[in-house]
């Protein structure tokens, strides 16, 4: 099949238009020949932004500041100098400039994201490599000549290479009252201003949602339920990531925290703040999550997890502002708790949570709940046609811990009797499981520079 794919150039279908799929086809698009094609799959017309991007909101700020978000590793001002070409009216939206430590709204980065792949097609000339398709892929079989993707209209696409870059699994089915996907619009949807509402998690999508609801002039009870009631610590000033000698290991996870904690106590104590030591392990997360055996990976899923999150994904200052106003005047309220029952009546729904620390019971009446805990991760439960199509046959094969599917530590795909596959690769929230850091910008591009190499056999 090599030879052939060098003969009449690669054929490589990326399945997911999001972030990571559009960024992966940028990182083949630098690096292919002519004739290698690029077949770019999304059932969506929103080619280049996905979720997290879509936002209309301007309101919905990256939580990493613009310096850090190039496309591209060896470039890491280019995202900053995309920023100042602006034109004067689209970098007048940008609260305090376009430069590298400004919080961009989402959708500008969204946008970013889509010139790059329409300067690709139209301005580069390389419409001849890069092929969207508007469908849903639905089934990925082997053949004698390798293999054939099925689409949701019965179109096939016979290809050397799958890439399954779909983003974070869907999110829980809604029901009457209940929203399980935060960012569909019927979630705030004839919401009445005077409208008490309950939020299931308190991390960065609780933030964005809050935001949403004050931006419609929102002016009935907030409530936010998480087991602990942490929110994402606030983005301070920049300051120089901490260097740690020696360098970490993940063989023991309660070292290892305790090597955390030194460096940020020595962190503070000369100034440079406990954000520098959590932003000095960046070079080494995913190493160190590949160096866990399995129970320590299990243990700090149970038990560091929820600190972790709050301390590593943290917020914009302004952001934090506007969350910090809405408790203090007594519209936002934060409950440390779990769901004890639900019962829907007469478009209201009434909430029993079980507090924590056994502090009792309480109960809440609100016009509707919206989960904001997170996606889920469960292979074995997502209701996707080409996830359960491989899954069936033993293409696939869930990470042991529940956080994706297995691949090996260049994306490669693991099937059910453990051998990793040559021709079908992953990227994306999908491989956590492998390598734990893989939702940000600097962790994807840097992965999707890696995979479109190997895709490619070029360096």
């Amino acid at each position: 099949m090599a030879a052939v794919g060098d003969q009449r150039g690669r054929r490589i279908a990326i399945i997911g238009a999001g972030f990571s799929g559009s960024l992966l086809a940028l990182h083949l698009l630098r690096r292919c020949r002519p004739e290698d094609r690029i077949y770019l799959i999304e059932r969506n017309r929103n080619f280049g932004r996905g979720l997290a991007y879509a936002t209309g909101n301007p309101n919905h700020l990256l939580n990493v500041r613009a310096g850090n978000m190039s496309a591209f590793p060896d470039e890491p001002d280019h995202f900053v100098r995309w920023l100042q070409a602006l034109a004067p009216a689209e970098r007048a939206e940008i609260a305090g400039g376009p430069g590298p430590s400004t919080f961009v709204p989402r959708r500008v980065f969204g946008n970013y994201i889509q010139q790059l792949l329409g300067d690709k097609i139209w301005r580069e000339g390389q419409g001849h490599n890069l092929f969207l398709v508007t469908d849903e892929a639905v089934a990925l079989h082997r053949g004698p000549e390798g293999l054939d993707l099925e689409l949701a209209v019965g179109r096939h696409y016979h290809i050397d290479h799958a890439v399954l870059a779909i983003g974070n699994f869907p999110p829980a089915p809604s029901t009457d009252g209940y929203f399980g996907d935060p960012w569909n619009p019927a979630s705030l949807a004839d919401l009445p201003v005077d409208a008490p509402v309950l939020i299931l998690g308190t991390g960065l999508t609780f933030i964005d949602t809050v935001l949403s609801l004050l931006d419609r002039g929102h002016q009935a009870e907030i409530y936010a339920l998480s087991r602990r009631g942490q929110l994402p610590r606030v983005h301070a000033a920049v300051s120089a990531p901490w260097q740690y000698d020696p360098s970490p290991n993940g063989h023991n996870l309660l070292k290892l925290l305790s090597q955390v904690r030194a460096a940020c106590v020595a962190a503070e104590r000369v100034g440079a703040g406990w954000r520098a030591a959590i932003d000095g392990l960046r070079p080494h997360t995913q190493r160190l999550w590949q160096e866990m055996p399995r129970p320590e990976r299990a243990r700090f899923l149970r038990h560091v997890r929820p600190w972790w999150d709050v301390h590593r994904h943290r917020c914009a200052p302004q952001v934090a502002e506007r969350i910090e106003a809405a408790r203090t005047r007594g519209q936002l309220e934060i409950i440390k708790g779990r769901i004890g029952a639900t019962t829907r009546r007469d478009g209201v729904t009434e909430v029993e949570i079980n507090l924590r620390a056994d502090s009792g019971r309480r109960s809440l009446a609100v016009n509707r709940v919206i989960d904001c805990s997170g996606p889920r991760s469960d292979a074995t439960r997502i209701d996707q046609p080409l996830v359960q199509q491989l899954l069936a046959s033993g293409q696939v094969h869930p990470d042991p811990l529940g956080l994706g599917i297995d691949v090996t530590v260049d994306g490669a795909l693991i099937d059910g009797f453990g051998c990793a596959a040559k021709d079908i690769h992953a990227v994306g929230p999908i491989t956590k499981g492998a390598f734990w850091e893989i939702i940000a910008v600097p962790d994807l591009r840097l992965a999707c520079a890696n995979l479109a190499g190997k895709l490619l056999d070029v360096p």
